[in-house]
């Protein structure tokens, strides 16, 4: 008989339910379901070891974050393990980062699930292709002097880090707040250099309007990354990122920012943007790389991404502008479409 066991530190019943009922939780529970049919075998629970106590706590508060449940971590793992042999399914709260950590038969294969992205978690190599960072002074001292130079009806709704030959430059992206124009100048080494202003388009003009006055945006680009300093010591910062999304009919904005650890483990941080810095806590994520040819930010490249690049045909817009070419165009579909398909997570 094939059969897959759960393990979930949650109220009965049921035990694959994923959002806490918001009582204090005392009891682990433990299913043994039919991996072929769904039956429930058998289900046990025992109460939680007091040193374990305190750690099953912040898992389940993590819960309310939870964008996918068992039901739904189990195909993204065996997709990526390429197996179907599941031996066992445990949701883990391990170095900020609430997964599913899914084993195969024979314990040869190990594949984590981000409960929040539904992402596979790569396994982390310390050393090994973590990107360009700088400190978060740093960050933050780039993005101020852009906004100081551009003026105050300019407000940063992104900033990136990366190597160039002259030194670590960082690119902020900004948005006037009363045109919902955009604007991409560099600061490298404390100068700054600037650039055109341009029109934002398809995903761009919700992030723009997300500043605008009046803006619901409570925490900006600099006070987002002295809440995410408070994450882990020494951390590096290699992307900050404002993002927009429609989820139940309300409207979701969020920073997202990509930084390395004193371990040099890459994680995301998530804030909410509509709340105050005091009242804004980090929810840490797996890594989501975004490619070049990701024009809407959705961790993959499909039909939306070339929506917005065909409706920006003909248009200066450096988002868009794929190949550095000045103007959107046939070099930016070629490397649209050689990108197509879904981020590597």
């Amino acid at each position: 008989m094939a059969c897959v066991r759960i393990l979930v530190s949650l109220p009965r019943p049921p035990p694959a339910e994923l959002r806490c009922p918001g009582r204090s939780c005392s009891r682990c529970a433990t299913a043994t379901i039919n991996r072929d049919t769904g039956a429930l075998i058998d289900q046990a629970s025992a109460p939680i070891p007091a040193a374990e106590f305190a750690a099953t706590q912040q898992k389940i508060q993590r819960l309310n974050y939870a964008g996918i449940d068992f039901a739904e971590a189990l195909p993204a793992a065996n997709a990526s393990a390429t197996r179907i042999d599941t031996e066992r399914m445990v949701l883990l709260y391990e170095a900020g980062i609430l997964a599913f950590r899914v084993t195969y038969f024979g314990a040869a294969t190990i594949v984590n699930i981000d409960s929040i992205t539904g992402a596979v978690i790569p396994v982390p190599v310390p050393g090994f292709g973590v990107e360009t960072t700088v400190s978060v002074a740093e960050m933050a001292g780039a993005v101020a002097h852009a906004q100081w130079m551009a003026g105050a009806e300019w407000i940063a709704i992104e900033a990136n880090a990366f190597q160039r030959i002259d030194g670590v430059t960082v690119q902020v992206l900004l948005a006037n707040r009363t045109t919902g124009r955009l604007m991409r100048p560099e600061v490298i080494l404390g100068f700054y250099l600037s650039t055109a202003e341009f029109l934002a388009q398809g995903s761009q003009v919700s992030r723009a309007a997300a500043v605008a006055i009046p803006s619901p945006v409570r925490t900006g680009c600099i006070a987002t990354l002295g809440v995410v300093q408070t994450v882990s010591p020494d951390l590096g910062v290699n992307r900050i990122a404002l993002e927009v999304a429609i989820v139940g009919g309300v409207t979701i904005y969020t920073w997202v920012t990509g930084f390395v650890d004193a371990a040099e483990v890459e994680r995301d941080a998530r804030t909410n943007a509509a709340l105050s810095p005091q009242k804004t806590i980090p929810i840490i994520v797996a890594p989501v790389h975004i490619g070049p040819a990701d024009l809407n930010a959705d961790g993959g490249v499909d039909g939306r991404d070339l929506a917005e690049l065909l409706a920006a045909w003909g248009s200066f817009n450096p988002l868009l502008d794929l190949d550095a070419n000045g103007w959107v165009g046939g070099g930016d579909l070629a490397i649209t479409l050689s990108s197509w398909g879904p981020g590597p997570g």
